[in-house]
């Protein structure tokens, strides 16, 4: 086994305290671990090259994050999520257990697919393809086992059903299920939508959300349960 094998499995049996991702930072060239310190890593998780994790996320036991991953404010990974490649999940998204995010692929235009049969065989190399980033918004839900492919945006507030594969791009509010994943559904009506987008509540403050309270218990029928961006916002 490899210095950096041990290190990163170490690290995973530890749950990547502070002290540990500075020692992953300093001697493992490959990794470069940007977490906030309020962020919550599991035993059981393996974190691979350049991975951010915003203020308050949580990722339970067995997560894998290998490659460039970007983990917003208070977003949850239930156990055994997968994140491969360049993944960008916003601030408040609950991801349940099992969802893949594969953004790189096998190229399948070679007399192989398997890359390690190119590595260790014909002592080479097949890079791996991709359509580009995978960008999941803010307030996003994805369902348990979901799979969402390379170059997919998820906008903001979207809902991904269980088991869904997500191969295109899914509107902000919409609701998505099936193999292809397709539209089935919207949150909320087009006037509040509209406005939810506008106000942006997920890059509040948390002491603003807490003064707002009254309206994140409110549930939200027409556009006029949703305030104006411009303007205040009542508290009770």
């Amino acid at each position: 086994m490899s210095l950096d094998s041990l290190v990163e499995r170490s690290a995973s049996l530890v749950g990547y305290p502070p002290v540990t991702r500075e020692l992953l930072n300093r001697y493992v060239e490959s990794v470069d671990l940007n977490v906030a310190p309020s962020a919550r890593i599991s035993i059981g998780c393996l974190l691979r090259r350049q991975v951010e994790i915003g203020p308050h996320a949580r990722l339970s036991r067995g997560c894998i994050l290998d490659g460039d991953v970007t983990i917003g404010r208070r977003t949850n990974l239930e156990p055994d999520c997968d994140l491969v490649g360049e993944v960008e999940l916003g601030n408040y998204c609950a991801i349940a257990r099992e969802s893949t995010f594969q953004q790189t692929n096998h190229r399948i235009d070679r007399p192989s697919l398997q890359i390690r049969f190119y590595e260790e065989v014909l002592d080479g190399e097949l890079p791996p393809t991709a359509e580009g980033p995978i960008t999941v918004g803010s307030d996003v839900w994805i369902g348990t086992g979901a799979t969402i492919l390379s170059g997919v945006t998820i906008g903001d507030g979207a809902v991904v059903g269980a088991g869904a594969v997500v191969t295109r791009d899914v509107d902000p509010y919409a609701i998505v299920g099936g193999v292809p994943a397709e539209r089935i559904g919207w949150r909320f009506p087009p006037e509040v939508r509209s406005r939810l987008l506008d106000l942006e509540w997920w890059e509040w403050s948390e002491q603003r959300i807490r003064e707002h309270r009254a309206f994140f218990e409110r549930t939200l029928e027409d556009a006029a349960d949703v305030p104006l961006a411009r303007s205040p916002i009542p508290t009770d």
